[in-house]
């Protein structure tokens, strides 16, 4: 008996380590913006990188404006929000005709790890989609809910 309680001890062990390991952040997340993580595919504020220039207004949108700021034709700047999962969350949107050329979101009260990927990531979607309906990022559904109202409410806006 005393045998069987040591292994069983041992097992439970390994299993609380295993699910300790699974659920730390090992910052290995390429192409974020964290200026505090050293992944080569980090970008750090003033970096100039292709598609990232101090011009840009998202860093994961890949549009370098003009000094001016200006696209030309009939470009404008759009701004929306909507109540995330943290907090207010708002929306910088350039379109230029009826195309959405890109999107900047601001929501710092955000969950860490969750409703920031929402906040990285449906941005290019919906630049890409040149719409709002696009999927939600999983596990950040209040956020990805969010940030497409704020884009929304932004576009309603448009002269």
């Amino acid at each position: 008996m005393e045998g069987y309680m040591k292994k069983l001890a041992l097992i439970i062990s390994f299993l609380m380590l295993f699910s300790m390991a699974a659920c730390t952040d090992n910052n290995n997340n390429p192409g974020t913006n964290n200026p505090d993580t050293n992944n080569p595919g980090t970008n750090t504020p003033g970096e100039e990188t292709p598609g990232n220039g101090e011009n840009n207004l998202n860093g994961n949108t890949g549009v370098d404006l003009p000094e001016n700021g200006d696209l030309g034709g009939d470009t404008e700047t759009l701004k929306g929000s909507a109540q995330g999962y943290g907090g207010e969350v708002t929306v910088t949107v350039m379109v230029n005709g009826e195309d959405i050329v890109s999107v900047e979101v601001m929501g710092e009260k955000e969950t860490p790890g969750v409703g920031t990927n929402a906040i990285e990531q449906l941005p290019e979607k919906i630049e890409e989609a040149d719409s709002t309906d696009v999927e939600a990022i999983s596990g950040a559904t209040v956020t990805s809910n969010a940030i497409k109202e704020a884009v929304d409410k932004a576009l309603e806006g448009r002269k």
